[in-house]
Formats: C-alpha cells, sequence, structure tokens
C-alpha cells in the first residue's frame, strides 16, 4: 500500500509537468489567470498527503511486525512448550512397576517355600537372605517410581493451569492491535481532512 501511494505521487507530480503544454497562458485579460499555479498548487497537497500517509503505512507496518507479530510468535512458542510438556512427560513417565510386581510375587513365593523348609530343617541359607533384600529392593523400587510419576503428574498439572493464562495474551494482542489501527485511521483521517480544505480554498473550479 505504502508503494502504491508513492507512485500516486510520482502521477501527481506528473501532472504538473503537462499542465503548460495542455493550457498555455493566453494574452488576453480575460484568459490571464493563475489558475495553473493554484491547481498545481493543488496538486501538491495531494501528493504530500500521499508521501505522508505512505510513511504512516510504513510505521505501522514495523508497527505490526515488530509487536503484535512478535506476540503471535510468543503465543506459538507457549503451544510449543506445552506440547513438548506432554511429550516430555510421556517419555519420562515410562515404568517397571508392572514387571516389578510380577517380580515380587515370585520371589515371595520363592521365600516363602525355602523359610517352611527351612523351618522344618532347622537351618538357614543365604538364599532366603537375598530374597528379602531383594524383595525389599523391588519394593522401594515401586515407591520411588510411584513417587516420580506423581510428581511427572504434578508438574504437568501445575503447567497446565498456568498455560490457562495464554488465553488472555491472545485478548490482549487483539486490543492492542485494534487501537493500534484506530490510531492510524485518525492519523489518515486528519491527513485527508487538511488536504481537504487546502483544496477547498485553494483549487479553482472554474474561471
Amino acid at each position: 500500500m505504502s508503494f502504491d501511494n508513492l507512485r500516486f505521487v510520482d502521477i501527481a507530480n506528473l501532472f504538473k509537468t503537462l499542465d503548460l503544454a495542455l493550457y498555455p497562458m493566453e494574452k488576453s485579460s480575460f484568459l490571464q489567470s493563475n489558475d495553473i499555479g493554484e491547481i498545481n498548487s493543488g496538486l501538491s497537497s495531494v501528493a504530500n498527503l500521499y508521501t505522508k500517509s505512505s510513511q504512516l503505512l510504513i510505521d505501522d507496518s514495523f508497527l505490526i511486525n515488530t509487536k503484535t507479530l512478535e506476540k503471535l510468535k510468543n503465543y506459538m512458542d507457549y503451544l510449543y512448550s506445552l506440547q513438548e510438556l506432554f511429550e516430555r512427560s510421556k517419555r519420562l513417565s515410562s515404568n517397571e512397576i508392572e514387571v516389578l510386581n510380577k517380580r515380587i510375587k515370585e520371589n515371595e513365593s520363592k521365600f516363602k517355600k525355602l523359610v517352611s523348609e527351612e523351618n522344618a530343617n532347622n537351618s538357614r541359607s543365604p538364599e532366603v537372605t537375598r530374597l528379602r533384600q531383594l524383595i525389599i529392593n523391588d519394593k522401594q523400587e515401586i515407591f520411588q517410581q510411584l513417587n516420580k510419576d506423581w510428581l511427572i503428574k504434578q508438574c504437568c498439572f501445575k503447567e497446565y493451569v498456568m498455560f490457562q493464562e495464554t488465553q488472555y495474551l491472545i485478548s490482549e494482542i487483539w486490543l492492542e492491535w485494534c487501537k493500534d489501527r484506530l490510531k492510524l485511521q485518525e492519523k489518515l483521517v486528519a491527513l485527508y481532512d487538511n488536504v481537504n480544505n487546502e483544496l477547498l480554498s485553494d483549487m479553482p473550479t472554474s474561471r
């Protein structure tokens, strides 16, 4: 839009270079006037309007790129972060609880069998002590893995609750965008109002 406005400035300026060829000054007192000069002055006002509006559009484009688009990028980052959080949680929350429970049951069964045999023989074997320690270790491992799983879920929950606040970022982005558009339109209206007053008072419409 800014580029098109600058092209229009060139067109308006071309009008001023053609005027004397099209409308040569006559020597008769009836035709003598400075209408061409006043028309050219009006064309200069129009060209100036488009030059200024072109700069306003450039400034507005810069504002959108540095503020609106940056905030939209930030919002996208929040979305990607949440997605990565859940992907990471799935990867880290894998556990061996089922395997451990199965192994505990097997070892407990072996342990009970050995203990009953030892009680019958009034003897103690190192295997009983080893099985007892294995069972204790596996139960501790289950506890740790359950605790880890709980911590991961709590972390995800808190992160997700915090993420809910990003919905207001959407409102903030578009409210600011709307305010900036309104400011731009007010500046453009002021430009058109000024040039309108200049043209009405300066540009002749008849002899």
